[in-house]
């Protein structure tokens, strides 16, 4: 059985797949379904097999470990998860993967204290940790700490510039804090990176319209239009934006015929 930490490609893991992970120095041996298994239940019991056996050394059970952990999460047993990650903790302390997977379980939970300072000690051991600094910032807008976030967003940005989901989510704190001249930047960055990224062309589109700029708002949903032609976002943000100008043209005009 191979030492190979594979998170399950479902959407439940948007945030934890900012980068690849795996496990260090591991490779895979052929097919390992504690890692490579269809189902997260696939994953459990493949998982399990490994870690109930006695001939695996203590990388690859604590990578088992980790991969259970991820299909328990996958299916909402949150405290499963934890309890997991802490194995995978308790096999290998300084392994920052690790106290990454929990403090995303941690967060799942509400549990924001116990999150952060798993985060915390992930960058401790790994300064270098774009995707750690990223869900810090992730746990720190949930409590409503915007301006933390944003630091947090900015430190990881640093670390990984060329990644356009880590400025959506620095353009979305701002933009909640009103900062929207400087949202409508990170958006324009992250579209800079990915000409396709519909949700940074959304976000842009409502930041442009929240500061009056109705023809820059209505030009990026339709650019959304043309990528995604069904995009039920785009096709509301915009028909509500040719209602608005219909309306301020039918105001403007009763105006002039009154006078």
């Amino acid at each position: 059985m191979s030492g190979v930490f594979k998170p399950i490609g479902i959407s439940a893991f948007a945030t934890f797949l900012l980068l690849a992970i795996s496990s260090a120095g591991a490779k895979a041996e052929g097919q390992d379904q504690c890692a490579d298994a269809a189902t997260p239940e696939q994953h459990i019991f493949a998982c399990t097999v490994v870690i109930e056996s006695s001939f695996n050394d203590a990388k690859t059970v604590e990578v088992a470990y980790l991969n259970r952990g991820l299909a328990y999460f996958e299916t909402q047993d949150l405290e499963k998860a934890v309890a997991d990650f802490g194995k995978a903790i308790e096999l290998a302390p300084q392994d920052a993967t690790a106290y990454e997977a929990r403090a995303i379980a941690f967060n799942a939970s509400r549990d924001y204290d116990h999150a952060i300072q798993d985060d915390l000690k992930a960058v401790e051991i790994n300064p270098a940790s774009a995707r750690a600094y990223n869900n810090l910032a992730n746990i720190y807008k949930a409590k409503g700490n915007l301006e933390s976030a944003i630091e947090d967003y900015g430190r990881a940005i640093a670390l990984l510039p060329n990644e356009p989901k880590l400025y959506l989510n620095r353009a979305n704190s701002l933009k909640a804090l009103g900062r929207l001249k400087e949202a409508i930047k990170d958006y324009s960055y992250a579209l800079a990176l990915d000409s396709t990224f519909l949700s940074a062309y959304i976000n842009r589109g409502n930041t442009y319209e929240a500061l009056g700029d109705i023809a820059n708002a209505k030009a990026d949903f339709e650019r959304v239009l043309v990528i995604d032609p069904m995009n039920n976002a785009a096709i509301v943000n915009k028909l509500r934006l040719e209602k608005l100008v219909e309306s301020n043209k039918t105001d403007r005009s009763i105006a002039t015929s009154s006078k």
